[in-house]
């Protein structure tokens, strides 16, 4: 069975990684309401519901926009240079993903 790395997997994984960081974050977040919110996004934005729709939007925008340049990279200079097969944007993303996961640890 050939497994392909394809749109679901690509976003059961954000999903997941998504779910982690949120958990890591609820567990070592100070509730006790002392904390004034003085960066850019807390002053765009005064409600904590609108500020995580703001970070998604814009996780999915330079999520994809990186996606979109390695490939182009990847197919235009690696493809190339040591003649292997062109990627495409499901196979960049989870390569840029895997960059991320192996980065963060």
């Amino acid at each position: 069975m050939k497994k392909e790395i394809s749109t679901s997997f690509n976003l059961l994984a954000t999903g997941t990684l998504l779910l982690v960081m949120f958990v890591f974050e609820f567990f070592t977040m100070d509730f006790s309401g002392t904390y004034e919110d003085r960066t850019l996004l807390g002053i765009m934005f005064s409600q904590a519901e609108y500020r995580i729709i703001f970070l998604l939007l814009l996780f999915m925008v330079v999520a994809i926009t990186a996606s979109f340049i390695f490939k182009e990279v990847w197919n235009r200079l690696i493809c190339d240079l040591f003649k292997i097969r062109g990627i495409n944007l499901n196979e960049a993303y989870s390569i840029c993903f895997l960059v991320v996961v192996v980065i963060s640890i």
